[in-house]
C-alpha cells in the first residue's frame, strides 16, 4: 500500500512540474576506451574536474564552451560551477526527492546562475533541463530522471521542481539561489553514494558523485 501511494505521489508530482521519472531503467555504460563513458560507481581516483574536462572535450560540452573549461579559470568558474552538491537548507523536502545546487562555494566554485528563455531574442535560457540519479554501484541499479521544462517557475509543497535557498525571489542574484528538487530511486538511504549525471541547457553534460 505504501509503495502504491509513493508511486501515485511521484506521478502527480511529475504532472505538476514537468518532472519525468522513469523507473526502472538502466542507462549507464561501463568505463572503457570511449571517452564519453560514465562510471557506474565512484572510482578510487575520482577527479570530477579532470573527468568532466576530458569528457567535455570528447563531445559532452559544446565546442563554444571548450575554451572556457580548458582555460586558466576552467576549474573554479566553469567546470566546478556545474558540479552538484547537497546544500544545507532549512526546507522540508518531500520524501523520495533530494535538493541539488551547482557550484559548491565551500570548494571555491562559482555558483551556477539560471536564466529564463527569451523568445524575442531567440534565447533558449540557462538551467539544467534534466538530471539522472542512480545509486553508485557496479551492478544494476534503478535510475530516476527528472526533467525541467523551464525556469523560474516555483514549485512548493509536495511537488518536485524548484525551491529557493534562503527564501526570497528565485530570480535575485541571477538565480544562483535556485534549488533543484530531483527524484531519487527507491531504497536510497543516508550514507549512500549517488551518481549525478545532468545537462545544463547552455553548457552541456556533467557527472559527479555525492553522498547523501
Amino acid at each position: 500500500m505504501e509503495e502504491l501511494k509513493r508511486r501515485e505521489f511521484l506521478k502527480q508530482a511529475c504532472k505538476l512540474t514537468g518532472c519525468l521519472i522513469i523507473m526502472p531503467l538502466a542507462t549507464s555504460c561501463k568505463v572503457n576506451n570511449n571517452p564519453l563513458s560514465i562510471p557506474l560507481s565512484k572510482p578510487s581516483d575520482w577527479n570530477p574536474i579532470d573527468f568532466n574536462r576530458k569528457r567535455g572535450n570528447a563531445g559532452a560540452i559544446p565546442t563554444s564552451y571548450l575554451k572556457d573549461i580548458n582555460g586558466p579559470d576552467g576549474e573554479k568558474k566553469h567546470i566546478g560551477k556545474h558540479l552538484p552538491y547537497i546544500p544545507e537548507i532549512d526546507i522540508d523536502i518531500p520524501k523520495g526527492f533530494i535538493p541539488i545546487m551547482w557550484g559548491d562555494p565551500s570548494k571555491g566554485y562559482i555558483p551556477h546562475p539560471n536564466a529564463p528563455a527569451d523568445k524575442t531574442k531567440n534565447y533558449e535560457g540557462h538551467w539544467y533541463n534534466w538530471i539522472w540519479i542512480r545509486k553508485a554501484r557496479e551492478r544494476w541499479a534503478e535510475s530516476c530522471q527528472s526533467t525541467y521544462s523551464g525556469w523560474p517557475q516555483i514549485m512548493t509543497g509536495d511537488t518536485a521542481g524548484y525551491m529557493v535557498s534562503g527564501g526570497g525571489d528565485i530570480t535575485d542574484k541571477k538565480g544562483v539561489n535556485t534549488i533543484y528538487i530531483a527524484a531519487l530511486p527507491e531504497g536510497i538511504k543516508k550514507g549512500d553514494t549517488l551518481r549525478i549525471w545532468a545537462h545544463c541547457l547552455t553548457h552541456g553534460e556533467y557527472v559527479d558523485f555525492i553522498r547523501v
